[in-house]
């Protein structure tokens, strides 16, 4: 069965079947009809019946047909307009993003156009393994005032993860994935295509936290982390480049004080060898419209149109930090003011600035996408062409900002008939590295000064060279260090 076969069928699981001979309403009159949808804009009911109908053709193989609602749409709307710019989704505790469906639209977009071109149909894509952390248990301090939120103070609280989320072959995450899995192998141009594995970590229970110092937040506790990363299995931490974790939520709602509050539960983290993207959120994000959202369950139709525009954003944080040296993120969101758009950049709304960036910036950066979004650890056999004696020489992070971010890596003797290495960094700061080449992996040790705060992202990870495809080959390119890649600096 085809990946859009098996996407046909999941939608069809989760989307409410028509009685027999009765002519089905369309997504707007579905979603909003129960609301009074003469209370929703004519562009929202447009862009509603325009995604999941465009959405839906796409799926079923109808490219001709999705195409076409797309250029219909674009062409009485076009992208970045005044119109959809004054549009909201958020009506009547509907949440269908804002503007409505538009983040999506611009998504599919990308799909279909991609999917038309002659690159589109030769498209070799490589594997980005996406690994989805279901956390069964989270308990915390939960606050029932503002005054307690503040203090710190509140009632021992104790949950379970959603079961929805474990229903039908985890269908609920497998829906709110797919049109953010298209369009990222669109965006990379076919190179990359996202392989999504559900992982329980079946026993654990995880600190959870809420503050008010700056945003409210609740969510995980910094001491939650490493109870993670320590419960994944060594095999699928070995062959994951992406990483979703899913948690107990701890927002407050039921309260009255917090019944209609925002409070940050995610964003977009690093994974355990410190560079590796990792999307956080709690559980009810995905079945519930959060308090500052909207009201209510999610509908189906909801998750399609509003889970790509969390996906993305977070995505795209992650791609800025990859690519630093196209200053698109030099300050936090810096999209937000339409100011700081570089001059040749179009459109006023966020999706407008992702859309540029990619096809301006991204698309032509050295080395590619499709080669610095994997993260997994190279093959075994790859790895064991590798030779101490390759991991020796100068090293460099970009852009250097102190003596820290260049070294050298040494030889230090041996130890039990291993190699033992040593980086020096500018600065004369030093600590020992053993090597694991099995794992790709120099272990630090206590000297390392960075080892008690930073356990998991402060080993160095390998990097090695990659082939046109994207594979990995037996040339050490680097090392990841807390977030950050060192380069290997080539002798004249």
């Amino acid at each position: 069965m085809t990946p859009h076969a098996i996407a046909a069928l999941l939608l069809s699981l989760l989307l409410p079947l028509p009685s027999t001979g009765a002519t089905p309403p369309g997504a707007a009159e579905t979603l909003l009809g129960p609301h009074g949808i003469e209370r929703f804009s004519p562009l929202t009911v447009r862009a509603l019946d325009d995604l999941v109908a465009a959405e839906d053709a796409w799926r079923a193989g109808d490219l001709d047909a999705a195409r076409a609602r797309l250029e219909r749409l674009w062409a009485d709307h076009p992208p970045g307009t005044d119109a959809w710019a004054a549009c909201r989704g958020d009506v009547a505790g509907v949440n269908v993003g804002s503007p409505p469906a538009y983040y999506a639209l611009r998504m599919l977009t990308e799909v279909v156009r991609f999917a038309s071109s002659e690159a589109g149909r030769r498209a070799r894509p490589a594997a980005a393994r996406l690994t989805v952390l279901l956390v069964p248990r989270a308990e915390g301090i939960e606050p029932r005032d503002v005054a307690e939120l503040e203090r710190g103070a509140g009632i021992p609280v104790e949950r379970a993860l959603e079961p929805s989320l474990l229903e039908q072959g985890h269908a609920t995450i497998h829906e709110s994935l797919l049109l953010f899995r298209d369009y990222v192998h669109a965006a990379t141009e076919g190179r990359l295509e996202v392989h999504v594995r559900v992982v329980p970590l079946t026993g654990l229970t995880v600190p959870v936290r809420a503050s008010s110092a700056g945003r409210r937040f609740a969510g995980l506790a910094d001491e939650a982390w490493p109870a993670i990363w320590s419960a994944v299995p060594d095999d699928v931490g070995r062959e994951t480049d992406w990483w979703w974790v899913l948690y107990p939520s701890h927002v407050p709602e039921r309260h009255a004080p917090f019944a209609t509050a925002e409070f940050v539960t995610g964003g977009m983290g690093v994974g355990p060898d410190g560079g590796s993207p990792c999307f956080i959120i709690d559980d009810r994000w995905l079945v519930r419209k959060p308090p500052h959202l909207g009201k209510g369950a999610y509908s189906s139709i909801e998750r399609r149109a509003y889970l790509p525009q969390w996906l993305q954003h977070e995505w795209f944080h992650h791609l800025f930090r990859t690519f630093p040296e196209f200053g698109l993120e030099a300050d936090d969101h810096q999209w937000f003011d339409r100011s700081r758009w570089p001059d040749d950049f179009e459109g006023r709304i966020e999706p407008d600035y992702y859309h540029e960036a990619l096809h301006r910036r991204l698309r032509g950066a050295a080395p590619p996408m499709h080669h610095r979004l994997r993260y997994a650890a190279p093959p075994r056999a790859v790895l064991k062409r590798l030779r101490t004696a390759d991991l020796l020489g100068a090293y460099r992070r970009e852009p250097v900002e102190n003596d820290w971010h260049e070294g050298t890596i040494e030889r230090a003797g041996t130890r039990r008939g291993r190699a033992v290495l040593r980086w020096t960094n500018a600065a004369g700061v030093s600590w020992a590295l053993d090597p694991d080449l099995a794992h790709g992996v120099l272990r630090t040790g206590e000297e390392n000064p960075y080892k008690a705060s930073n356990p998991e992202s402060s080993d160095f990870h390998l990097v090695l060279r990659r082939d046109d495809d994207g594979e990995s080959v037996p040339e050490v390119a680097g090392f990841r260090f807390l977030g950050g890649v060192y380069a290997k600096v080539d002798e004249e």
